[in-house]
């Protein structure tokens, strides 16, 4: 658990030392996370998420990096700009059943579309992010997390 924390700090000091566009927010899915991304001058984007998995006591966190595949300005010029990312990272996490527990290091990716907002600090997106689990089967849900995030940039 604690080298679980530590990563995921390092993770996020790693990237704010280098912050010039950061968001911080929720995503909601196969569980509740906390989601902090952050946006590189070429579009592309850090995303780290750490919270719980399946609703049930697991502990998960990822780190992956989502290239900007497209980026659409005159959908809808007045609300905002609409996104296609993709991208590849790591995968940490806990389960607890409370009997036992056990630790899983993963392979995750992530496919997000979504509308950077005009006017407002605002980013929603769905995305879909399997994940392959590299030690043992204790998180058999891998390939069904698609969930909604909204962020707010500052």
């Amino acid at each position: 658990m604690k080298k679980l924390i530590l990563a995921v700090a390092l993770t996020i000091f790693t990237a704010t030392t280098f912050a010039q566009d950061n968001a911080l927010g929720l995503r909601v899915g196969s569980g509740a996370e906390l989601q902090y991304e952050h946006m590189f001058n070429s579009g592309d984007v850090l995303k780290v998420n750490a919270g719980l998995f399946d609703f049930d006591g697991s502990l998960f966190a990822t780190c992956i990096y989502n290239w900007e595949c497209f980026r659409w300005t005159d959908w809808t010029p007045k609300a905002g700009n609409w996104f296609l990312q993709a991208g590849v990272g790591g995968a940490l996490g806990i389960y607890d059943n409370g009997e036992s527990s056990d630790f899983n290091i993963g392979i995750a990716g992530d496919v997000a579309f979504g509308i950077h907002f005009k006017g407002a600090p605002i980013s929603l997106a769905v995305d879909y992010r399997p994940t392959l689990f590299l030690l043992n089967d204790s998180f058999g849900d891998g390939f069904g997390s698609i969930g909604l995030s909204c962020v707010f940039r500052f």
